[in-house]
């Protein structure tokens, strides 16, 4: 007896388990130009946390080509390319000395121009 009621307990909460990997969706990062571009500006007024920016520059963006080719050029600051130095650590709260903030500027610029001409999608 005491078998059986075992067995029981034990294969629904095997069947429930079951069910939630079936109907559950695994956790991804998939951050939209809007978001990146507040991260990027959040640099030089201090509010994009270092977790957040560290999210950003480590993990690749598979679903948007454009993106990822803007997040490479922040990996390109942030570690330094070709001769051009790392970008070093800021002082109060920023994540980035002045010169870096310089640099990511310009992408800034070329990320609010791809938000621009990217064409208005609407899911009805």
């Amino acid at each position: 007896m005491e078998f059986l009621i075992v067995f029981i307990v034990s294969a629904f909460f095997l069947l429930l388990i079951g069910v939630a990997m079936s109907f559950g969706k695994s956790p991804s990062y998939r951050p939209d130009r809007h978001y990146v571009l507040k991260l990027m500006k959040g640099v030089e007024d201090r509010t994009t946390t270092d977790q957040a920016w560290d999210m950003l520059i480590g993990y690749p963006i598979n679903h948007d080509p454009e993106l990822e080719a803007i997040r490479r050029q922040l990996v390109d600051i942030h570690e330094g390319h070709a001769g051009v130095p790392a970008a070093r650590q800021g002082i109060n709260g920023y994540i980035y000395d002045r010169e870096s903030r310089q640099r990511l500027q310009k992408i800034i610029v070329q990320l609010e121009r791809l938000i621009e001409e990217s064409p208005v999608i609407r899911e009805f």
